[in-house]
């Protein structure tokens, strides 16, 4: 199993934070938080910091998927 840490560039458990917070009122969401983390690599990308990049997209990765385990779930 790989390392979070060297897969996201922080813990699995910060990621989670970081969805349940982008779901409260006015934050916009799980999908507006995937896009600005795919903004981020693109920033690392046009300077030149591939690994970060590599690391940010893994992070939009699990966003998304975040998303996608609650389709059709209702509070």
């Amino acid at each position: 199993m790989h390392n979070p840490e060297d897969m996201y560039g922080c813990s699995r458990e910060e990621l989670l934070e970081v969805c349940e917070d982008a779901q409260q009122p006015y934050m916009g969401g799980l999908s507006m938080l995937a896009m600005s983390i795919l903004s981020d690599a693109q920033e690392c990308i046009a300077v030149g910091r591939n690994n970060m990049a590599r690391q940010f997209i893994n992070r939009a990765k699990f966003v998304i998927s975040q998303n996608e385990s609650n389709v059709g779930l209702t509070n």
